[in-house]
């Protein structure tokens, strides 16, 4: 099963009439941040060419070409992944019911809860405690990932790998943090979540990938976290039910 095509379901999943209306809220979200988050690249990406000129000697000038392909690709992946991972813990709640009414959608339920202030409060309190454990486990192996990557940066040829090595932890967290949204609106823990996907790695890290490399692409990725959280849930609801029907 190809994790990378339930990125494309979940971007057609968006449009469903039944689902639409949950993705204006992120999307709004997700437009604040795609313009601080820009602007905050570009104005690094201007002191890193500064910092470039002013030590890179005379005779290494040919280095420059490989150096900036290096510094773009990590930037770009640094920047997807920051994108993701703010949106995700700012519109949590929203991405919450979104995941519910993808899966309410696939399955066919038509009688779904209305959708009362009480109700937005419980959903909140609930995803916002999630996320809160999520970054409990995400940010000492991110700290661990900058602590082992920042001295193989500089070392030359190994320090191409550096942007390959960001690219795979993205990819990863980035499955977990969308497949997350299902498994809690079904009652099922963290770590019994991540034991599940141990299970089916490959498949949830294409599509992690399909989500890392949305993310990091201005502008289309207002609607790529949202589309990571639509087809995260029908991922996850097929992994778990094999017998459901193919979307």
């Amino acid at each position: 099963m190809s994790g990378f095509r339930y990125f494309v379901v979940g971007l057609k999943l968006l449009n469903q009439p039944r689902i639409r209306l949950f993705v204006i809220i992120p999307v709004l979200v997700n437009l604040v941040l795609f313009s601080l988050l820009s602007w905050l690249l570009i104005d690094q990406l201007a002191v890193a060419a500064n910092w470039l000129d002013e030590h890179l000697a005379a005779w290494l000038d040919w280095l420059l070409w490989l150096l900036w392909v290096v510094v773009g690709i990590l930037w770009l992946v640094i920047y997807g992944y920051s994108f993701a991972m703010i949106s995700n813990i700012i519109a949590a709640p929203f991405y919450g019911l979104l995941a519910e009414r993808v899966q309410a959608h696939l399955s066919g339920n038509a009688a779904e809860t209305a959708l009362t202030f009480n109700s937005f409060m419980i959903m909140a309190k609930r995803t916002l405690t999630r996320e809160i454990q999520k970054l409990g486990y995400l940010l000492p192996r991110l700290l661990l990932l900058i602590l082992v990557s920042l001295p193989l940066y500089f070392i030359p040829v190994i320090g191409v790998a550096v942007p390959v090595i960001w690219f795979l932890w993205s990819a990863w967290s980035l499955a977990l943090e969308n497949i997350d949204y299902a498994a809690d609106n079904n009652q099922i823990g963290f770590t019994q979540m991540r034991q599940s996907m141990k299970k089916s790695r490959i498949t949830y890290l294409s599509f992690g990938s399909a989500a890392a490399l949305a993310a990091s692409i201005p502008l289309f990725n207002l609607l790529a976290i949202p589309a990571a959280v639509a087809g995260g849930t029908a991922l996850w609801l097929k992994l778990q039910t094999p017998s459901a029907k193919e979307v």
